[in-house]
């Protein structure tokens, strides 16, 4: 059951972002986000079914969704990450198809952000193998023993999934987009980043045992070493 729900969730989560993009655009003749879109359901699916294999209690966390646990603080920090996640795809198609407003990446640089964003992806799939206890939401899982991760990707840097997801609208709008699409989209993503991690780690210092000396031991929150 959990491989047929997370292989219907990856074609909806795929769907979904084809919505984001093509919708904006308004035209299928887009053949470079066809691509793309071809890209992340392949790697989100063997990402997916390795994860299945080896850590499927990472892939059940991510379909947890408990909103009446959820802190109000967090329900407006998901919006806004949602809304930065939205907004960072669709301004590549509204700068591109309509408003022109800037010049697209071509050449090399556009080849960079797809791996850019397959760089992105990575970080996702390392967050969620090193991490079982990696929810939507934030809080402490006392049912499941949630413990303090410091392990793999989580010994280098506090966040890796909000990297990971840094990567991958770096990377699509690069790809797909604009000088300007990428920089409006950045500064969206920033702001939700600065609001999800304050009410994130606001809820694991007060509640979870040993999360104090987990930043003190790792100090960066997103860049290995810088930040």
């Amino acid at each position: 059951m959990l491989w047929i729900k997370t292989f219907f969730g990856i074609l909806f989560q795929t769907l979904l972002l084809g919505v984001f993009l093509y919708l904006p655009a308004f035209t299928l003749n887009w053949p470079d986000a066809l691509l793309f879109l071809t890209i992340h359901f392949l790697i989100t699916i063997l990402a997916s079914a390795y994860l299945l294999i080896v850590k499927p209690a990472s892939i059940e966390a991510r379909m947890n969704y408990d909103s009446e646990t959820q802190p109000k603080e967090d329900r407006l920090a998901t919006a806004l990450m949602l809304s930065a996640i939205v907004v960072g795809l669709s301004l590549a198609p509204i700068d591109i198809f309509h408003l022109n407003l800037s010049f697209n990446f071509e050449g090399n640089i556009k080849n960079i952000g797809l791996a850019i964003y397959i760089i992105g992806m990575l970080f996702v799939m390392a967050s969620m193998n090193a991490n079982e206890f990696a929810e939507t939401t934030v809080n402490i899982q006392e049912e499941r023993g949630q413990k303090v991760i410091d392990t793999g990707i989580y010994s280098l840097i506090r966040h890796p999934m909000y990297t990971g997801f840094i990567f991958f609208i770096v990377g699509v709008n690069i790809w797909l987009g604009t000088y300007l699409s990428l920089c409006l989209s950045m500064i969206f993503l920033a702001i939700a980043l600065k609001s999800r991690i304050a009410v994130e780690e606001k809820t694991l210092l007060d509640d979870l045992e040993g999360y104090e000396d987990y930043c003190k031991k790792v100090k960066a929150r997103l860049i290995p070493y810088l930040f």
